[in-house]
């Protein structure tokens, strides 16, 4: 994961379609609560705004068009799905708890809650946990106030996620309570990521040996080597967090 800077200018989706869609939705919640959260109602949101192409677009350019968890580029059949950091259907503190409802309804269409990911990421790993610190001081509805909660989920839009997630070599490590928690969450350990990063890394490695080697190589191709190596280690490359670590630690 890489610290990922939202674009301060919020899509027009959002703050004409997406502001009204919120007010209703709080009004129909206001109006039986009890029902919403037994779940005899459901909240209908409307993927359309929050999954408006204007919204993925921006998202997507500002996450240099890469899984905000993971890192993997998306492809031009796979263009991720825009993803709720607090969810908005139901919460959960880990699996195989029960589902809290009617969750962050009230978030949904907030900018500040919208981060791109892939589908494993998202749906087969993420879906609706949300684990606090403190489950109790969990945010059911929309009048109360979420400075009491405290997520365990590292927020790339919000903080620098090197500060809890590390790599040693292909292999991604907690360095903090919350990194762990967020590698476990959204499936940072999976077979599929370790594979990738590790032909990544093992590019990565041979031009560090083709740099050490410069003496006895042409000088264009340690040029090549210095520019690829920059590429892999600047933020629109996949896996850019593993390869910093990797070229730190062999420094």
């Amino acid at each position: 994961m890489i610290r990922i800077e939202r674009p301060a200018e919020i899509p027009s989706v959002l703050r004409e379609k997406g502001r009204l869609e919120k007010n209703k939705i709080c009004r129909e919640y206001d109006n039986s609560p009890a029902d919403y959260q037994s779940g005899r109602k459901k909240i209908a949101f409307d993927n359309k705004i929050y999954g408006h192409h204007s919204v993925k677009r921006s998202l997507a350019e500002a996450q240099h068009d890469k899984c905000c968890y993971c890192e993997k580029k998306f492809s031009a059949t796979s263009y991720g799905a825009v993803e709720h950091f607090r969810p908005k259907g139901a919460s959960q503190q880990s699996k195989g708890e029960a589902r809290l409802v009617p969750g962050y309804y009230w978030l949904a269409f907030e900018w500040d809650n919208l981060l791109v990911s892939c589908e494993k990421c998202n749906t087969s790993y993420k879906g609706s946990l949300f684990p606090l610190r403190d489950p109790n001081l969990r945010v059911l509805h929309h009048g109360d106030d979420l400075c009491t909660e405290e997520p365990l989920f590292v927020d790339p839009s919000k903080e620098d996620p090197r500060k809890h997630i590390r790599f040693r070599r292909e292999a991604i490590e907690a360095v903090t309570p919350r990194g762990l928690e967020t590698i476990v969450g959204v499936g940072l350990r999976r077979n599929e990521l370790e594979e990738a990063r590790k032909e990544k890394l093992d590019i990565v490695d041979l031009l560090q040996d083709i740099q050490v080697m410069k003496c006895k190589l042409k000088e264009q191709k340690v040029e090549k080597a210095s520019e690829m190596l920059g590429l892999y280690s600047s933020a629109q490359s996949e896996f850019s967090a593993m390869v910093l670590d990797f070229l730190e630690a062999t420094k």
